[in-house]
């Protein structure tokens, strides 16, 4: 196939609207502008659309729920919602021709185990024979596909392919799956390969629409900016209503603002650990990799004994003489402090710019300039962050940009504590597949790389040490900012590799978890209704005067 060009997408509902126009009317739909890529969301966006008695709207739904499926197509949930958007269609009957074959009985505990053992061969062994059942092999592929991709090892889910058997009505489904495979592990050359192959497969362009996106993606990859973007018009004229696909097109056309060399002297990089010595060590020779330009380092030991305080005295000299000052302290003082300690540190009085990062990371080489650009180009946002994804194959979303729903108004983690901090977590943990690639406002981003401007530091004060030892006091903070008129901002373009989960993620012990939903009380406490509704209101009204502005200057 020609690079660059795609076949329409198959089945996707057409709409002659422009997409300012169309905006006008989505906005009817207030979360649709959040994004639509979490299920949850999607599918409640979409049911709402399909019910909203406007033709357009109607076609939108129907459009989500279309590309919903593609990109999860072994989902239940999402197979009934393109039954229901698109019944009798040729995706829809190919939907239930495969539901056919997966009604078999899988041991979901037991798959769950043994994906998550770490142990390869073991799944090899285990897994392998259910797939080659004639009956039941796909039920089992179903089940174990999600996790079978994020294990790692792109040759186990190639061998899961291989093992199962593919009747003609559903065959083009393993040419989506490999498809899936080679983008998210092989070189771009050799999954645009796979996406030719899907092609020829699905002749009746069942997949069209995520294969012409994840093609015109790996062009740009491959920096052929021309024919990757062509490939996303072509796909942003099928689907005008798809808030990311919209949102990348036109930050593709429109350079994001880069800060000089010489406004790196703004800023201050401040990095604290504890007990991560080697961890410690690999972020601060990467950071010194970088371009810093001017900008001053400041390390903590938060009272380590592993070590970690020599390797970051150690690390001295990967930089430029006088760059990075080491601290030391005796005990831990919990990572609120930690921060606080930081800010308060001589360095930091005349930047205007203070950025923390995680002991833990791995750094794109202009990453602070991106980001002060974007902190200069929106002089009312408090902080700014990025992208975070995994460190290892394949690449995962851990987190992006966080919005904000309506307070709750009722009790939903805690009984007879109605939950007014209704945080919107847009990626979920997906794979990173580039559709979160924009820049725009946000609520809070990461506490992994948070840029924030001084000028709030002075006037709202720091990090809250209530929510000592760690979680929900960056969060805490951005709430704080915002509810004061200066939300963050989202530089999607950035993309910093994080070798750990959250400590959200990996809180599994009960003190762990129960010391997270202890900060989580607080953080309802400290937060009231009234502030978050403001909050959220204010949230959304700078999200659709985003969004309206660029879809229109796409036309």
């Amino acid at each position: 196939m020609k690079r660059g060009t795609m076949p329409l997408p198959f089945g996707v509902p057409v709409l002659s609207i422009a997409p300012a126009a169309l905006a006008d009317k989505l906005r009817s739909l207030p979360q649709w502008v959040m994004g639509l890529e979490e299920p949850g969301l999607a599918r409640y966006l979409a049911l709402t659309a399909l019910g909203a008695g406007d033709a357009d709207l109607a076609a939108s739904g129907a459009g989500l729920a279309y590309w919903s499926w593609q990109r999860a197509p072994f989902d239940p949930m999402r197979s009934m919602l393109l039954g229901h958007a698109l019944p009798g269609g040729p995706a829809a009957q190919f939907s239930a021709a495969l539901g056919q074959r997966l009604a078999g009985e899988v041991d979901v505990d037991g798959l769950a185990a043994l994906l998550s053992c770490g142990d390869a061969s073991l799944v090899v062994r285990v897994l392998l024979p259910r797939l080659r059942e004639p009956v039941q092999g796909l039920a089992w592929l179903a089940r174990a596909w999600d996790g079978l991709l994020r294990l790692g090892s792109p040759d186990l889910a190639r061998a899961a392919l291989e093992a199962c058997r593919w009747p003609m009505p559903i065959a083009p489904l393993r040419a989506r799956l490999a498809a899936e495979v080679e983008f998210l592990y092989a070189p771009p050359e050799a999954a645009l390969a796979a996406l030719d192959e899907l092609a020829v497969a699905d002749s009746l362009g069942i997949f069209a629409a995520y294969g012409a996106y994840l093609r015109a993606e790996l062009l740009l990859r491959l920096g052929e900016v021309q024919g990757g973007r062509h490939g996303l018009v072509e796909l942003f004229a099928a689907m005008p209503w798809h808030t990311h696909l919209g949102l990348k097109l036109h930050d593709l056309a429109t350079p994001p603002p880069t800060a000089g060399a010489d406004d790196t002297r703004r800023a201050v990089i401040l990095v604290y650990s504890w007990n991560k010595a080697e961890l410690t060590r690999r972020t601060l020779a990467g950071l010194a990799r970088t371009d810093l330009g001017g900008a001053r380092v400041l390390a903590l030991d938060n009272g380590s004994t592993d070590g970690t305080g020599e390797a970051m005295e150690a690390s001295r000299a990967l930089f430029a003489e006088g760059a990075l000052r080491v601290i030391r302290l005796p005990v831990n003082i919990g990572a609120p402090a930690a921060r606080n300690w930081l800010l308060r540190q001589p360095e930091v009085a005349p930047a205007e710019f203070a950025v923390f990062l995680d002991d833990d990371v791995e750094l794109p080489p202009r990453w602070l300039r991106r980001l002060l650009g974007a902190a200069l180009d929106n002089p009312d946002a408090g902080a700014a962050g990025c992208r975070i994804v995994s460190a290892t194959p394949p690449p995962c979303l851990q987190s992006a940009d966080y919005q904000l729903f309506a307070p709750a108004n009722e009790a939903r983690t805690f009984r007879d504590l109605p939950e007014n901090v209704n945080v919107f977590d847009n990626c979920a943990g997906a794979m990173d597949i580039g559709l979160f690639t924009y820049a725009r406002p946000a609520l809070h981003v990461s506490g992994c790389c948070h840029l924030l401007r001084t000028a709030m530091l002075h006037e709202l004060g720091g990090f809250d040490i209530r929510f000592s030892p760690t979680q929900f006091d960056d969060l805490d903070r951005d709430l704080t900012s915002a509810a004061a008129g200066h939300p963050a901002f989202y530089a999607g373009d950035v993309a910093i590799a994080h070798v750990q989960h959250s400590s959200l993620a990996k809180a599994k012990s009960v003190a762990a978890t129960g010391q997270v939903l202890g900060n989580k009380i607080k953080l309802e406490g400290k937060h009231g209704n009234a502030e978050m509704d403001a909050s959220f209101r204010a949230g959304l009204a700078a999200l659709w005067a985003d969004l309206d502005r660029k879809w229109r200057a796409l036309g």
